[in-house]
């Protein structure tokens, strides 16, 4: 589970739960569990979960697909942790700018958009599907718990492009999304769903009630997916303004996670992050996000340490967006005095290609360094000597239009430990599109670092 789900340390009290939704009673057995197998009891038990954790109030239909919460809720955490990551320092938890998602595919439940809204009172939704039943459903739901200002539900067809924005309202009118969700059916066909649970070593743990057109599409998920990365593709080249936009997919099967990462990589998209939820012993997903800006995630989250990663999983994530450098022994340092230092050196060595900061860390006593500059390895002997040889020969009003766009960034932390007496200079990559630019970069600073700790 996500680290920020409640269920992972503690897992619902199911006779809790019925004191607290009625409904939910006639299904607690004796060892006060429902039977899992049943569709009505196990919408029953989503319906008390909402109701109780998240104050949304619906009515789920038995015989269509019944989302499980923590996992849906997983996926929402990790929507949060990339959006954040864009905002390092700043409390967007509650920020007052609107944030637009897009839900493909929302089903009768509405369930990303009603925990989206829930959890951040800054967020809106767009939450199209393809199935009549679906939409006017969601649409009831989204009545019902009165969030018809934030979510609207649209009804698309097959053929329609998958993100094309919908007006609603010049009080509602955005630009671009800032993300996209969906969780497309898995199966390509009825023959595909009866092999998959054939092979199957145990019987699925929970019954899955579905209408074919929730868990069959035309080549499974990953034909779903790449039809994703093929139109975002082409709305980037028309609209650049769409290039910080999150696209996101849940998946259920790791070789299609193989097969959409292969896909990305030959298009060229390395700014891409994946994720995988483990939901007890007998459920696993995977989600994946790319877009095309070259604003770089935490390193945390470009590359989890927590909770580890499978090795198959590890093998397919992205470019490190972090870099830690140990300078061994360092008697006596004070953090923000070595940061001083670092920065100083910066100044005095790039300070004439490279803007530099120092800024306090949220929640901490400490600062940290954050720089950028125009063009990428621009600490290298090289580049500095063309670059005087060209403003030499440019005007004043072109030499302002030089510092206009970013090339590189990057945040530089230090941390001392008393204990080991081992000073760390922490790095992250905020900005850029090459991988290589970061590791020179690292390089460069990991030869300044040992002199400063030492003197």
């Amino acid at each position: 589970m996500h680290l920020r789900n409640p269920y992972t340390q503690n897992p619902p009290d199911f006779r809790a739960l019925a004191e607290s939704y009625v409904k939910l009673a006639k299904f607690l057995q004796d060892d006060a569990t429902i039977d899992f197998t049943d569709a009505e009891a196990i919408c029953a038990l989503t319906e008390a979960l909402l109701h109780k954790d998240f104050d949304i109030d619906i009515e789920l239909l038995p015989d269509r697909l019944c989302p499980r919460v923590a996992n849906r809720l997983n996926y929402i955490l990790w929507m949060q942790d990339l959006l954040d990551s864009d905002s390092y320092g700043v409390n967007t938890i509650n920020h007052s700018t609107p944030i637009w998602g897009l839900d493909i595919g929302t089903g009768t439940s509405c369930i990303y958009p009603l925990l989206g809204c829930r959890l951040r009172r800054n967020w809106n939704f767009i939450a199209t599907d393809i199935d009549d039943l679906a939409v006017s459903t969601a649409a009831t739901v989204v009545s019902r718990n009165k969030l018809t200002d934030r979510i609207f539900v649209v009804k698309t067809a097959p053929v329609d492009s998958l993100f094309t924005h919908y007006p609603c309202g010049e009080s509602h009118m955005n630009e671009y999304f800032h993300f996209t969700m969906c969780n497309p059916p898995f199966y390509s066909s009825a023959a595909d769903y009866n092999a998959s649970q054939t092979l199957k070593v145990t019987p699925a743990h929970s019954f899955t009630a579905a209408a074919p057109e929730e868990m069959i599409t035309p080549g499974g998920e990953v034909a779903f997916v790449k039809r994703m990365i093929n139109e975002s593709i082409e709305r980037f080249r028309n609209d650049a303004n769409t290039g910080n936009t999150w696209y996101t997919s849940m998946l259920g099967k790791l070789d299609s996670l193989k097969v959409v990462v292969s896909k990305l990589r030959k298009h060229g998209i390395f700014n891409y992050a994946i994720a995988e939820f483990i939901q007890g012993q007998f459920t696993r997903r995977w989600a994946v996000a790319w877009r095309f800006g070259a604003r770089r995630l935490l390193p945390e989250i470009a590359r989890p340490v927590e909770p580890v990663l499978s090795a198959a999983v590890r093998g397919l994530l992205p470019p490190a967006t972090g870099c830690v450098l140990s300078s061994g022994h360092a008697e006596g340092t004070k953090d923000n005095h070595l940061l001083d230092k670092v920065l100083s050196t910066l100044k005095n060595d790039f300070g004439e290609f490279i803007h530099l900061e120092k800024l306090p860390q949220p929640n901490a006593d400490k600062y940290y360094i954050t720089g950028y500059s125009r063009e990428g390895n621009v600490w290298s002997r090289k580049f500095r000597r063309n670059k005087r040889r060209k403003i030499e020969d440019v005007d004043h009003v072109e030499r302002s239009r030089m510092h206009e766009t970013i090339g590189f960034g990057f945040r530089i932390f230090v941390d001392y430990s008393v204990k080991t007496e081992i000073c760390k200079c922490i790095i992250h990559w905020s900005y850029g599109s090459d991988p290589i630019v970061f590791e020179s970069f690292c390089g460069m600073l990991k030869d300044r670092i040992q002199p400063l700790v030492s003197s």
